[in-house]
């Protein structure tokens, strides 16, 4: 079990994904190189992974499990960090992850389904509304 987790570890770490970068709609599904591993070990790793990565915040829920793919669904604390006329703001968001298993990469998908601010409170903007019409 350590040494798959070990290989998914060096793996990830190896493969340099793709930068990602943030948009009006969003973020881009990205695809990973990684060495050939059975799909079911790959679920069971990232289920572990997912729990104890987020062991910190309220956890994390997975669901959504097929025979290739699962989401993640957790919160992060300050993850969307930004300055606004020399005013730092850092909230919290919860966000979602669907992860698809293919023979040698997978591909994940990341959504930011909601921002909160200090003491938990939902903000009522989305990730569009922090782009002018430019993008």
């Amino acid at each position: 079990m350590y040494r798959l987790i070990f290989l998914f570890l060096s793996a990830a770490a190896l493969a340099q994904p793709p930068k990602m970068e943030l948009n009006p709609n969003g973020f881009d599904a990205i695809d990973v190189s990684i060495p050939a591993t059975p799909n079911e070990k790959l679920i069971e790793i990232t289920k572990a992974w997912a729990t104890k990565a987020n062991q910190r915040e309220k956890g994390a829920d997975v669901t959504d499990v097929t025979a290739n793919s699962l989401t993640v669904s957790a919160y992060k604390r300050d993850a969307f960090f930004y300055r606004d006329r020399g005013e730092t703001h850092s909230h919290r968001i919860r966000y979602s992850m669907k992860i698809t298993f293919y023979e040698n990469r997978y591909t994940v998908a990341f959504t930011v389904n909601d921002i909160y601010m200090d003491g938990d409170k939902l903000v009522t903007y989305k990730l569009p509304d922090y782009f002018t019409s430019e993008g």
